[in-house]
């Protein structure tokens, strides 16, 4: 037998052998550390972006902070309330369509229509919302359902327990829990807590679904911010407002009260108003925070700031006498007039009766640019800084453009406009002796845990000689006395200064100034000698009788009798009218009125009234029979606050005499004495 042998292994084939095997082995090597390098090295990033395919989060909305007044009460609060999601997958359970018997028990439930039902729980996902912040016998129904794949996940829902009180003021946050106008909008930052997220998945179309439970659902609360607002003024300004407003048949109506010794707002109302719980369709039926956002032409309101201004230069004196002609006064092309025919009357004279000629005459004394300027000085078209959105400046031209005409009606109003509270705030500074304060409405934001991280405090400048504000003063009280255009609206034991506004309204149509439209304003502080509280009213359109002494006049009444008691004003004896002759140079007035007011002797037994009621400590004082001035004083003794309804005596209190104090509050009903 033959064997055959096998050829020689060649060289090259051992090369080409020697090349493949060493390949083979670089490419495993090549693999191995790039497995190394994906699964040790970068492992987090490459999880990172996987997740961020896949993965997805739910987020809830934040649990806001509260709004809440100057003495704590809640005005705006939040609250855990069930949403209704499903899974429309899981409860169509492979088919097509959901079953028609979970369509009608949801809606019913749900108080939904079932097509809407249906369609939902057709969607191609993992989860869907049904109802958001759903009322709690919703949640009960759709527990009792026990539907395979909808379930119930707790949500914030912002509510405000006064209803509409304060409504255009605070604004309202949206269905996410952001803050959309008002104080909710200006402090949204402060207001939003952390959100709260539910982990779950994401499919190739990407719809969200659920993995395991709902997670962690822990969310930080926002802070609570405190208002300057006083709910029981608020609650008298709105009422008056919608009252006046209502009386006048009027468009609409706006209502600010301040502070003027700090710039402190204590209320702010505008008619139309809402109820922040249903904001709807707010925006289309006008809601808005008119003190802000409406600038109008001031008319007479403007007469005490045009001379104010002359008062400041010099150029005239408080006792100085001008000719009204008559009530008819040409300048330029146009023919001024005045209400009522006038003679010679003095500069206190001429606020007091409201004259239109002779405000022009005196303004032309102080020339164009110095009215102009002192009118900024005093914020006019500019922002005043309060902190609340949609602030408008207003309009005044550079004097440059101003006619003769325009010079003279600017000087009472009409050419310019201002917003309300530009008006209110420069009137303050009248009131507290020449300081213009910013005007804020936030006293401070605290957060979770207490902290005040954000205080208001006043901000000011002088903007007008103590003589001249102490001048002004005076005459704004001249306004409400004998001849003066606020003469029937004064209040008794109440001494205000004031000064009454009737402003012709520009008809959008002819662009000229419409026969039947006015804008009918009052704007005054009380006392005038030592002002508590400033207050500025103005009626849109009323139909009828549109002087501001008549239609906005009497809701000022209503509000600073039922304001000044409150914060323990007590009423004064009948004074003497302020004098119509003054000192020539306004910088040789006091600071406080001259006038003598009659006074009770104390050290006479015999001129009290009733004798002085021993106060027990610990107990509620007797204030049966006492006159509104004597519970004042008694309550001022024993440190208490009085809320009062009615005027004359006190004939039924709350807690009754002698019962132990529970709180720093009674309750005072009076009636006029038989």
């Amino acid at each position: 037998m033959n064997l055959v042998q096998a050829p020689p292994v060649s060289r090259w084939v051992r090369l080409r052998l020697g090349l493949c095997w060493g390949g083979l082995c670089a490419c495993l090597f090549l693999l191995v550390g790039r497995a190394f390098v994906l699964q040790i090295r970068q492992v987090e990033q490459y999880r990172t972006l996987a997740e961020e395919q896949y993965l997805r989060e739910v987020e809830l909305p934040a649990h806001r902070g509260r709004i809440l007044d100057r003495i704590g009460t809640e005005l705006a609060a939040s609250t855990e309330v069930d949403s209704v999601f499903a899974n429309p997958r899981l409860v169509r359970a492979g088919q097509p369509e959901p079953p028609p018997e979970v369509v009608r028990a949801l809606a019913a439930a749900l108080h939904l229509d079932r097509k809407e039902v249906s369609r939902r729980l057709r969607a191609p996902g993992y989860f869907t919302w049904l109802k958001r912040r759903v009322l709690p016998e919703e949640a009960r129904a759709v527990r009792e359902l026990g539907i395979n794949g909808v379930g119930l996940l707790p949500e914030p829902k912002r509510y405000y327990p006064n209803r509409s009180l304060a409504g255009p003021v605070l604004g309202w946050a949206g269905l996410d829990s952001v803050g959309l106008e008002g104080v909710e909008l200006a402090y949204d930052r402060w207001l939003r807590g952390s959100r709260g997220a539910i982990p779950g998945l994401q499919d190739a179309r990407g719809n969200k679904l659920f993995v395991s439970g709902i997670g962690d659902l822990t969310r930080d609360s926002g802070h609570d911010v405190y208002l300057t607002l006083d709910k029981f003024i608020q609650f008298k300004l709105e009422q008056a407002l919608e009252e006046g407003v209502a009386a006048a048949r009027a468009r609409a109506g706006v209502a600010v009260a301040m502070d003027p010794r700090t710039g402190e707002i204590l209320a702010m109302a505008s008619v139309p108003s809402l109820n922040p719980n249903d904001p709807g369709n707010a925006r289309e039926r006008g809601v808005r925070n008119r003190a802000v956002t409406d600038p109008f032409e001031p008319g007479s309101t403007i007469k005490p700031f045009s001379i104010a201004a002359a008062l400041e230069a010099g150029v005239i004196r408080v006792d100085q006498e001008w000719d009204c002609e008559g009530g008819r006064w040409k300048v330029g092309n146009a023919i001024i007039h005045d209400a009522e025919p006038e003679g010679t009357l003095s500069t206190t004279q001429v606020l007091a009766r409201s004259s239109n000629i002779c405000t022009a005459k005196i303004t032309r004394r102080l020339g164009k640019e110095g009215l102009y300027q002192f009118l900024r000085r005093m914020g006019f078209a500019a922002p005043t800084g309060v902190d609340l959105p949609g602030e408008r400046a207003g309009v005044l031209r550079p004097p440059g453009r101003w006619g003769e005409v325009g010079f003279a009606t600017i000087s009472f109003g009409q050419g310019m406009t201002a917003t309300p509270i530009q008006l209110v705030t420069a009137m303050s500074a009248f009131a507290n002796g020449g300081i213009l304060y910013r005007p804020y409405i936030v006293r401070r934001v605290v957060d979770p845990r207490g902290n005040v991280v954000l205080e208001n405090r006043p901000e000011g400048r002088r903007v007008v000689s103590a003589e001249v504000a102490a001048a002004m003063r005076l005459m704004m009280r001249a306004v409400m006395q004998k001849r003066g255009t606020g003469e029937k609206i004064d209040i008794p034991g109440y001494p205000v200064a004031g000064k009454t506004g009737t402003a012709q309204k520009v008809d959008p149509a002819t662009r000229r100034y419409s026969p039947d439209r006015w804008a009918s304003s009052f704007m005054g502080f009380a006392p005038y000698d030592d002002a508590r509280l400033a207050l500025f009213v103005m009626v849109d359109e009323p139909q009828g009788s549109h002087y501001g002494s008549a239609v906005a006049g009497p809701i000022f009444v209503k509000v600073m009798s039922a304001a000044l008691p409150y914060l323990g004003v007590a009423p004064r004896p009948a004074q003497a009218p302020v004098a119509e002759a003054t000192p020539a140079s306004p910088r040789a007035l006091p600071e406080r009125s001259s006038v003598v007011e009659q006074e009770i002797p104390v050290d006479d037994k015999a001129a009290l009234p009733v004798a002085e009621p021993a106060i027990v400590p610990d107990a509620v004082p007797d204030f049966s029979g006492l006159a509104l001035g004597e519970a004042l004083s008694l309550a001022q003794q024993a440190r208490l606050r009085l809320e009062i309804v009615g005027s004359g005596r006190t004939v039924a209190q709350v807690p009754p005499p002698g019962s132990p104090r529970r709180g720093p509050v009674c309750k005072l009903l009076l009636a006029p004495p038989d």
